[in-house]
């Protein structure tokens, strides 16, 4: 994966509260992911938004499932803490987040239809 950054670097995230990359953004994610990565799950929380509105994610709460999912993957692996992410985890978290979110905006849609149903 090339460091080529998806979007101009002062563009404001939409995860990072609509404000551009900095430092303290990236102190979030505990020094392990690269900002060329963060614009890959800013473009994949882009495609997903429909999704992540109607189970109500903030982007607080994205970042988190980013940590979680890289903290599971590198469990996995038997990975310290602090191992930079790389194009393989790169590639299970955000195939993990994609898919669960997907999951769980479907269960929300088809709780909301049987309500209204009842």
């Amino acid at each position: 994966m090339s460091d080529k950054l998806l979007y101009d670097a002062k563009e404001p995230l939409l995860i990072a509260g609509k404000r551009p990359l900095n430092e303290a953004f990236l102190n979030q994610f505990h020094s392990t992911i690269s900002p060329a990565q963060i614009h890959q799950f800013e473009k994949l929380y882009r495609e997903l938004k429909t999704e992540i509105g109607i189970i109500g994610m903030k982007p607080a709460d994205y970042i988190t499932q980013i940590n979680m999912g890289y903290q599971r993957y590198q469990e996995h692996r038997g990975l310290d803490a602090f191992h930079p992410m790389d194009d393989k985890s790169l590639k299970y978290v955000l195939e993990f987040l994609e898919e669960s979110i997907k999951d769980v905006a479907r269960e929300v849609q088809k709780n909301a239809a049987k309500q209204l149903i009842r």
